[in-house]
């Protein structure tokens, strides 16, 4: 039987019914608040030990920068669709394409000024990038002689190169290439091919990566 106790006020510990209780079930009561205490203290104990042992949740890595290619594709893309030109990008390299039509005289190599606002808008986005290294390339169609479309391509690709310079990106970051005719992007039996290939890309590499194809 439970005996649910209180104390007197002289400090003597009585049942419910008001019996004084015998020191021998003083102690036992005594005894049991003493255990219960203890196994609190215990019980208290293993939960902080439990909560201690488990492990935090490690910090995940941050994410990796974006690569050379990754962090330029982008803006270029966006600065190209306006101005009707057109970028591909080849892994690390980046292709800005700029067609002959709308940008250069007919039947000369001069730029028309429909196309020197564009191009200087794309040497304002190159001179800021010092870690990259660009190639000027001339392209043609397949019509005429192939020595005067070599001839042709080169002075497109000078115009451009001219331009950007004059927008402030280094001589030294820039090359210049005449593909000519031999590497079309279309069929040239077609006009819409052939004015296809008649084109300026503006070849885009990292810094090391030029380095490593000049040596």
């Amino acid at each position: 039987m439970c005996l649910i106790t209180k104390s007197t006020t002289d400090g003597t510990l009585c049942d419910v019914k008001g019996a004084t209780l015998t020191p021998t079930s003083e102690h036992s009561y005594l005894g049991i608040m003493k255990t219960l205490k203890t196994l609190s203290a215990v019980c208290l104990s293993l939960a902080l030990a439990a909560c201690a042992s488990k492990a935090p949740e490690p910090t995940p890595p941050p994410p990796p920068p974006p690569s050379w290619a990754e962090s330029r594709v982008e803006p270029l893309t966006v600065l190209a669709e306006k101005e009707g030109f057109e970028v591909v990008r080849e892994g690390e390299q980046i292709r800005l394409i700029i067609p002959v039509e709308g940008n250069f005289h007919p039947k000369r190599t001069l730029l028309l000024p429909s196309g020197l606002v564009p191009i200087s808008k794309v040497a304002k986005a190159l001179k800021e990038d010092p870690n990259s290294q660009y190639a000027v390339i001339g392209h043609s169609d397949s019509t005429g002689e192939q020595e005067l479309n070599q001839k042709l391509s080169l002075e497109r690709a000078q115009a451009v190169a001219s331009i950007l310079m004059l927008g402030g990106v280094s001589s030294k970051r820039m090359s210049l290439t005449s593909m000519g005719e031999d590497q079309p992007r279309a069929d040239n039996s077609t006009h819409t091919g052939r004015m296809l290939n008649r084109r300026v890309e503006i070849l885009l590499t990292p810094y090391p990566t030029r380095v490593a194809m000049a040596n």
